[in-house]
């Protein structure tokens, strides 16, 4: 009777109502199957996870490289804008070097030039500019806006005339007039011209090309 009992203990009579069961056992072989979906999985993921690692070694790689490519190319472009040539094996530190005296120097020259621009717009500002190399030899200029009046004293020779026109012709001017004399074994010339651009430049090289005739 007691054994009945406890049957019918887990049954309720009700066919709508599901009877308490065991949970299932799992067979040996179930367990080595999931035991393998557990361990594929964890392959899987180190698997992605190293690959994810090696790809992220590679981009790193990569961008360095790249990195140092740029770097040598300017370090080349900074090499071959230096007057001095340097040997193609120079270090960087040398190219650096080189680069800080090559910058000086032009900063020196710049500040020379402007010295002399300021003087010599200075002077042109006055109307009137004079430079003479000896007591035979020397050049007045006038300026009236794009005309400059050029007032020359050389000693004599032989083509001196038609190299002080070429200077002109060399410096883009325009010679509107000129009169030539000599007295003395000097030669006076007065030459009138149009002068475009930059007066002052004009001038002044032309002035010192024609002094060093």
């Amino acid at each position: 009777m007691e054994d009945k009992e406890t049957i019918m203990a887990g049954y309720s009579g009700d066919p709508s109502v599901p009877s308490k069961a065991e949970p299932p056992v799992m067979s040996p072989l179930h367990e080595v199957f999931v035991s393998k979906e557990k361990g594929s999985s964890c392959r899987k993921r180190s698997r992605t996870l190293e690959e994810d690692g090696k790809k992220g070694t590679t981009d790193q790689r990569n961008r360095e490289r790249r990195m140092r490519e740029r770097i040598n190319q300017n370090y080349n472009e900074l090499q071959s804008m230096l007057p001095k040539k340097l040997l193609p094996k120079a270090s960087r530190e040398k190219i650096v070097s080189e680069t800080i005296e090559h910058i000086k120097a032009l900063k020196e020259e710049l500040e020379r030039l402007e010295e002399e621009k300021n003087s010599s717009t200075s002077m042109v500002a006055k109307g009137r500019v004079s430079m003479s190399s000896d007591d035979s030899s020397s050049i007045n200029v006038t300026v009236s806006g794009d005309v400059v009046f050029f007032g020359i004293q050389l000693l004599a020779r032989q083509r001196l005339v038609t190299d002080i026109f070429m200077i002109f012709l060399e410096q883009g001017t325009e010679v509107l007039a000129a009169n030539v004399a000599v007295n003395n074994g000097l030669l006076m010339l007065t030459v009138t011209a149009l002068v475009n651009g930059n007066k002052n430049i004009v001038i002044e090289k032309i002035k010192r090309d024609i002094l060093m005739l």
